[in-house]
This record gives structure tokens, C-alpha cells and sequence, in this order.
């Protein structure tokens, strides 16, 4: 596998992956109509590569400048859906993706990895929160 994530469009492949897969668990959970959450499918995976591209631009400014439009994303979704839901899994989900999309560019399996757990603890919401 190590060759295979040598090429760099492979990298932006797999940070494109990492944002689908995050994706499709947003989506079940973000609801309908107006009061919907803000991020989704698509949102996901645009910021997956966009932090993917980032990171194998190698320029540390626009990974910095890329990351504070992600935070301010965030910040916005927050703002806008704070009433109905005061949490913040959305948003942080969002800032990890777009994070796990950066370390593809030099740490694919990793960051794959980190994609595949944090998946699986947005899904798990109602085991975990039973547990506790």
C-alpha cells in the first residue's frame, strides 16, 4: 500500500474518502426542512479535499488561511442552529475533516485511520450515550 499512496492524487483521493465517509454519517443525522443541520454529504467531502489539497500544496499559509475559512464555517453553522441544537459535534466534525484532509498529504494511513474512528463515534451517538 505504501507505493500506492505515493502518488499524490491518490492522497487527494483518500482525503476525498475521509470526507465522504464522515459524509454519509452527517447526513443521516442532520435532519430535514429548515431547521436541518447545516453540513452533509457533499460539505464533507468538499472540505476533505479541500484539506487535502491544502496539505499537498505544501504552502502553510493557505492550509492557515483554508483552516480559518473551515473555522469560520464552523463558527456559522454554530450560530445558525445553536437554539434548536447546542451541540457542536457538526462543527468539529467539520474542522476534523478538513484537519484529516491536510495530514494525507503526509501521513495517509493515519489519517485514514483517524477518518475511519471518528466515523464510527459520530454513528455510535445512541450505544454511547446509553453506556454513559
Amino acid at each position: 500500500m505504501t507505493d500506492l499512496v505515493d502518488r499524490p492524487e491518490l492522497r487527494l483521493f483518500l482525503a476525498l474518502g475521509i470526507g465522504l465517509l464522515v459524509g454519509v454519517e452527517r447526513e443521516r443525522s442532520k435532519g430535514e426542512g429548515p431547521s436541518r443541520g447545516a453540513a452533509g454529504l457533499r460539505t464533507f467531502a468538499l472540505l476533505g479535499l479541500v484539506g487535502g489539497g491544502a496539505g499537498l500544496s505544501g504552502q502553510p499559509l493557505l492550509v492557515a488561511v483554508s483552516g480559518l475559512f473551515v473555522a469560520a464555517a464552523a463558527v456559522a453553522s454554530y450560530m445558525r442552529t445553536r437554539v434548536s441544537d447546542p451541540g457542536l459535534t457538526t462543527e468539529v466534525a467539520m474542522f476534523a475533516t478538513f484537519l484529516l484532509g491536510v495530514i494525507t498529504a503526509t501521513r495517509p494511513q493515519v489519517a485514514v485511520a483517524a477518518g475511519v474512528v471518528m466515523a464510527v463515534l459520530l454513528a455510535a451517538r445512541s450505544p454511547l450515550q446509553r453506556l454513559v
